[in-house]
């Protein structure tokens, strides 16, 4: 239990990474979502030892949830000094040779938060509660800021309040981070009003409302479509802050992810004629947006300015240039604008070369796509998950289960992560093709690799066990799917799994299972048998 002493690693080790998104430039990319989805990274957040505790802390905790499950999807905002005794017991016996650093506390919260469903809220505050009143915990920013994330997540903000104000009532630092991470969950909340005012209170907490946060606050609402709020924010406080390329940027940005392109060329134009030169991200983003809303011929014109500005086009320009066609089939186009990237002697990236492997995989040319793939490792671009998918679901559709296996093969070599969507089109593939054995050894790849599986993990597990006749393995997995990550079935599985359950005359489990399913709001009356 030493592993519980404080650490002494420098806190920007522990920093929460939603901060520093915000401010990257690379926000202003126009990649797709997956490249925006970091928001629950928690590689390099605490050493090895300290890793251990949280997840051990973190597994109290679910297991309470798994036993305690709440059914309301909208429940009571919890009380702010909320404690469960049973928890704070079995907290305290862990935690019995020594106190708990704020990394542990950070990363319990932060493991709390990464679940898309079933978050246990009451359990996380009473958690953050019981650490936070020990005697002795050593009070930084960083578990308070993550407990502020958690409670927007869940649209608790009287709860985010309460947690800001117990910082000031602690002498607890309160930065711009923190209000950034409040200002965030407000917006993707749809809260942008309340955005705004949670922006001008930061001055009653200590915080100077700088540039650097008026960036932040409107590249979030630009980030999440509120585009007139942004604007309207901007037009009143412009003469206190003065405007630069990223400010205008975000605008152009939120006025294209908002659809209005007329508005978004009107605030180019203004900050051209301010004397404020487009960046590659400025021109990139307006390039974006005429091409998804089918002005081509437009979106090479602004190309065309960005070349005799003298401004460079980088991998960003030229992938906005790819999507459309990559999404229409069109492979050839597709290659036209990347013979034209390397004649401009502009670099590849990864979503290049992905785009150009899911053109050949559209096409069922498997052979092209695996040229592209050794290209891109040759020219020491790392592949993804993103990389191999199109391949599998090519390879899937011609039911070449040994090329499935070799590809799948190459992809560890090149130490590649499969994701969530990698283990269900493989899982469904070995499925249909009888290899039982290969699909429970992805499942048990998948769950040792924390990758959280979904919805259409648990349909292939149990929809195979049903085929088979093998009642009682696809009602271990449907439970697991309810209880331990409080999954939503969809009712034709639901419906399986009652039948093999009456086909077997199991009826008290079907009674069991009905009742579970009740009891977590999934369903509002049992199925007539």
């Amino acid at each position: 239990m030493a592993a519980l002493t404080k650490s002494n690693l420098p806190l920007r080790r522990f920093l929460s990474p939603l901060s520093q998104r915000l401010l990257n430039p690379s926000s202003f990319s126009s990649a797709p979502e997956p490249h925006l989805q970091d928001e629950n990274d928690t590689s390099q957040t605490a050493p090895t030892e300290e890793t251990l505790i949280a997840d051990t802390f973190h597994s109290l905790i679910k297991d309470h949830h798994r036993n305690n499950p709440n059914p309301n999807p909208n429940p009571a905002p919890p009380n702010p000094t909320y404690t469960i005794p049973s928890l704070s017991s079995d907290f305290s016996q862990l935690s019995a040779a020594g106190s708990v650093s704020p990394a542990v506390v950070r990363r319990v919260l932060e493991k709390c938060g990464a679940v898309r469903h079933g978050i246990p809220v009451l359990q996380a505050v009473a958690f953050f509660n019981w650490a936070t009143s020990r005697e002795g915990f050593e009070h930084n920013p960083e578990p308070y800021n993550e407990m502020v994330d958690l409670a927007g997540k869940v649209r608790q903000f009287d709860l985010a309040w309460h947690v800001i104000d117990l910082m000031k009532a602690r002498n607890v630092e309160i930065t711009v981070e923190t209000f950034s991470i409040l200002v965030r969950r407000y917006v993707r909340a749809g809260l942008a009003a309340e955005a705004v005012h949670a922006f001008n209170r930061m001055e009653e907490y200590g915080v100077s409302p700088d540039r650097i946060a008026f960036s932040v606050v409107i590249g979030i609402l630009c980030k999440k479509r509120r585009a007139s709020e942004a604007q309207a924010f901007f037009d009143s406080l412009k003469h206190k802050f003065e405007a630069d390329v990223i400010l205008y940027t975000s605008l152009v940005n939120g006025w294209c992810r908002a659809g209005n392109i007329a508005e978004a060329e009107r605030v180019f134009n203004e900050m051209k004629a301010a004397g404020i030169e487009p960046n590659v991200y400025s021109y990139s983003i307006v390039i974006d947006a005429l091409c998804r809303c089918g002005q081509i011929t437009r979106a090479h014109d602004v190309f065309a300015e960005m070349i005799d500005a003298g401004c460079n086009p980088n991998s960003i320009t030229f992938n906005n240039l790819m999507r459309v066609h990559v999404k229409a089939g069109r492979t050839e186009k597709v290659l036209q604008v990347y013979n034209q990237m390397k004649r401009l002697g502009c670099n590849a990236d990864v979503i290049t070369y992905n785009f150009l492997i899911e053109c050949h995989c559209k096409d069922e040319n498997v052979e092209e796509a695996a040229k592209v793939l050794n290209l891109m490792v040759k020219k020491g671009c790392s592949p993804n998950a993103l990389t191999f998918n199109p391949i599998f679901r090519c390879i899937a559709k011609l039911k070449d289960v040994n090329g499935a296996h070799r590809m799948y093969t190459k992809m560890k070599d090149l130490d590649c992560k499969a994701n969530t969507v990698t283990y269900n089109v493989l899982m469904q593939m070995f499925a249909e093709s009888k290899s039982t054995d290969m699909v429970l050894k992805l499942k048990k790849e998948m769950d040792e690799n924390e990758v959280e599986p979904n919805v259409n993990t648990y349909k292939v597990l149990i929809s195979m066990y049903c085929a088979m006749g093998h009642w009682n393995n696809a009602y271990k997995f449907f439970r697991e799917m309810i209880e331990e990550k409080c999954l939503k079935p969809s009712m034709p599985v639901y419906e399986m799994v009652l039948k093999q359950l009456r086909n077997a005359g199991q009826l008290k489990k079907h009674e069991e299972l009905v009742e579970k399913m009740v009891d977590r709001g999934f369903v509002t009356r049992p199925l007539a048998v």
